[in-house]
């Protein structure tokens, strides 16, 4: 994930959530009506920007897991080529690469 797009989506959210807020202490005068505009307001973006960032790392996550294995995989490759070819090292390594 780009930091510039994780920054540009907080900054986005708060940005709302000020809009929000200015217009509901505009639009209405009760402090508690106030209150819950600006509570489902922030609760929705904050689900948002929360699940952006949450399938980010997913992401970011998935793609660690399989650089790892493609690495592991040709150290395995790399050892069954240099074993003897009916070595029970070979069958072994082979048999992790299907």
């Amino acid at each position: 994930m780009s930091k510039n797009y994780g920054f540009l989506t907080v900054v986005a959210g708060l940005s709302a959530l000020a809009v929000i807020a200015v217009t509901a202490v505009w639009r209405y005068p009760n402090t508690s009506d106030v209150t819950a505009v600006i509570t489902a307001a922030g609760t929705v973006i904050g689900t948002v920007v929360g699940a952006f960032f949450g399938v980010n790392a997913a992401s970011a996550g998935r793609v660690k897991a399989e650089e790892s294995r493609d690495q592991a995989t040709a150290a395995l490759v790399k050892v069954a080529t240099k074993a003897d070819e009916d070595s029970e090292v070979a069958k072994a390594a082979m048999e992790g690469v299907r």
